[in-house]
């Protein structure tokens, strides 16, 4: 699963830069137009980084590494077709490179295609079996598919490498409460929560399973966090603060 060239954590193939001598004797290269459909994608100028794409491959239509992020930035701006169309030529020439497949399954899960997803981001955990993005994403995936055992092995593989990324306990807190499992819902809310104390959303979820599990104080005491943590919108404050009078008029009835 090693590229012919290095990769970027932000999910696009890196470049290598030419001498100085060589770009002079080139004159405009792809390497150059390349380079700056990088930048370009990097700063979110994802229309300008297509355009330099296209003027690289125009001149070397077999480059992965363009071809890539091409699709990944057709994905960028929603056109989900084209991307798909430019990764799945990219990993036609390059069947076994992380990027394309990992931004492929993506891309297949923004149309809700979760097979062709699953096929994608099963060969990318394969080809980077130590990269907990590509375990997460399938994760996400199999818990949209149905295949709740799925996707808390890949949730639990993405874990044991990345063991501190609150969302990733999150995410598999909320398969295991699918899975009517409360006991260990409530330990990866709680698990999410240590990773970072401000994910509100983990105190809300908490505070339902312990208020479907009768263990009335614990709830009442995650809805508090949940509203110190500050819930964006008034309907979703509204529903914490009516949640947590109940909880406290039951526990005033047992005193």
């Amino acid at each position: 699963m090693t590229p012919v060239f290095p990769l970027l954590r932000s999910g696009l193939l890196a470049f290598a830069l030419l001498p100085a001598w060589a770009a002079a004797q080139a004159g405009p290269d792809p390497e150059e137009r390349f380079a700056r459909g990088v930048q370009l994608h990097q700063a979110g100028d994802f229309l300008g980084a297509i355009q330099a794409y296209h003027e690289a491959l125009a001149k070397e239509p077999g480059r992965i590494d363009a071809r890539s992020n091409l699709g990944a930035a057709y994905v960028r701006l929603n056109r989900v077709d084209d991307g798909i169309k430019e990764l799945e030529r990219a990993v036609e020439l390059q069947p076994n490179l992380y990027e394309p497949r990992l931004s492929l399954g993506k891309a297949y899960r923004l149309k809700n295609d979760y097979p062709h997803a699953i096929v994608h981001l099963e060969k990318a955990t394969q080809l980077q079996p130590a990269d907990p993005v590509g375990w997460s994403n399938l994760g996400v995936v199999r818990s949209h598919a149905g295949d709740l055992p799925g996707a808390i092995a890949a949730f639990k593989r993405a874990l044991s490498i990345s063991p501190n990324d609150a969302e990733m306990h999150f995410n598999l807190a909320t398969v295991y409460r699918r899975q009517r499992d409360a006991e260990n819902a409530i330990t990866e809310y709680r698990a999410a929560i240590t990773a970072n104390p401000r994910l509100a959303k983990a105190y809300y979820d908490l505070g339902i399973v312990l208020s479907q599990e009768r263990r009335t104080e614990e709830s009442a005491d995650a809805f508090e966090k949940y509203l110190q943590n500050g819930p964006e919108d008034a309907a979703s404050r509204k529903d914490a603060e009516e949640r947590l009078q109940s909880l406290r008029a039951a526990l005033a009835k047992k005193k």
